[in-house]
């Protein structure tokens, strides 16, 4: 057992990684996410990255992805999707509003059934990355788009536990409020940092979070930051007035200094706080992806979503189990995901990046089959899944130690 584990290390450390060149508009290659150099944010001038952005009504919370799409000439995914890939984890909560069409009885249950799949969702550990890795979380007073607050929390800690067996411990979460400060510091084991953004609207937290790290990650003060008003004609301290007294991080409010992290890591990698992180050999892959032009490559995992289906309930309600969306999702074939070994090959550099290639739901479920792994049955691709339209990769079972053709 002990050689086939040697093997198996020696294979995905020599194995043929293959980059996908993606083109095209920043909205086609939105992930949610995205693994940066720290010479990538350093070449960023402070007039580019500015807080006059948090007033701008286009800076939504995408704004936080789109910053950094906007100034990386070299974008790439992997051609493999295992190599490389978040889980959606509210996505699978909004198929399920629409499995139960909002009646509160059937939903409680399958959001308990999901709050208990999360929790026994194990991680696989890997070699860390010299990296932080921080993301925006707002909860207080309700949740946000589909979730419920109680949701919010549950994803918060999956999304971490993931970070944390795959990634880094140096791990950020950055609030706009004192309630949800005092929450993400108890609720998901030791942080790296809190970063305290007060005196925003929350939509504006996403930008707000990438701004603030492009602070410390450079070494430049926060404290001393100003907001502008919509005209730009008025200005006032980020602080001034804060619930809190301060802004920025809360170990350099409570310590003196921020972690040294901040200036050292050499990587940075951004997310929402609603993503499973999964990657293989991550230090490799970000050596490939990102070394030769540290201060120009940007590396995003496709966003993959899951499905619920009959499988994730066994003991569901009859009228959960005879919704729509169970029995479509229920008739699409599965095949187990073993995602350390297995393969997921998009076919051409334009397929893993591109919308031009997505087919419907219903197409995609004649000619592919679900993964299923860890609870959750995965969507084979990537694609626009508002339009519930995907990029199909072909699984191979065993076949991760190989290029996709």
């Amino acid at each position: 057992m002990r050689l086939l584990g040697l093997l198996l290390c020696v294979s995905i450390r020599a194995r043929p990684w293959q980059l996908a060149r993606c083109r095209g508009p920043k909205q086609v290659k939105y992930s949610a996410a995205w693994l940066a150099a720290r010479d990538l944010l350093h070449s960023l001038p402070e007039s580019y990255l500015n807080t006059s952005r948090l007033t701008k009504p286009g800076t939504m919370m995408e704004a936080a992805s789109f910053l950094l799409l906007e100034r990386a000439p070299q974008t790439t995914k992997t051609r493999d999707l295992l190599d490389f890939y978040v889980e959606h984890l509210s996505w699978y909560e909004r198929r399920l509003l629409v499995a139960t069409k909002g009646d509160r009885t059937p939903l409680a249950y399958a959001r308990r059934v999901l709050r208990e799949t999360l929790s026994a969702m194990p991680h696989r550990n890997q070699r860390h990355l010299d990296a932080v890795a921080v993301m925006p979380y707002y909860a207080a007073g309700r949740g946000q788009g589909p979730s419920s607050i109680d949701m919010r929390g549950v994803y918060l800690n999956a999304t971490i536990s993931s970070i944390r067996s795959a990634l880094t411990n140096n791990i950020v979460v950055a609030v706009e409020n004192a309630r949800d400060l005092a929450f993400v510091e108890t609720c998901c084991g030791a942080l790296g940092d809190v970063l305290y953004l007060p005196n925003i609207k929350p939509n504006k937290l996403g930008a707000a979070t990438v701004i603030a790290a492009h602070r410390l990650v450079t070494g430049t003060q926060l404290q001393h930051a100003l907001l502008y008003s919509r005209d730009g004609a008025r200005a006032k301290r980020w602080d001034a007035n804060a619930e809190l007294g301060y802004v920025g991080s809360r170990r350099a409010h409570s310590h003196g200094t921020p972690p040294a992290f901040w200036t050292k890591a050499k990587y940075v990698y951004y997310t929402e706080s609603d993503q499973l992180l999964r990657v293989r050999a991550s230090k490799a892959l970000a050596t490939m992806a990102l070394g030769a032009d540290p201060t120009k490559a940007l590396l995003l995992p496709h966003r993959v979503v899951p499905l619920p289906t009959p499988q994730d309930f066994p003991g569901a309600p009859p009228e959960l189990l005879a919704t729509d969306e169970l029995r479509f999702n229920g008739g699409w074939p599965a095949a187990p995901l073993n995602a350390a070994r297995d393969a997921c090959c998009f076919p051409s550099d334009s397929h893993a990046c591109e919308h031009a290639h997505v087919q419907p739901l219903d197409a995609l479920r004649t000619s592919t089959r679900l993964l299923r792994a860890d609870g959750f049955s995965l969507v084979p691709g990537e694609g626009n899944f508002l339009r519930m339209e995907f990029r199909a990769c072909a699984h191979e079972s065993g076949g991760g130690g190989r290029a996709c053709a």
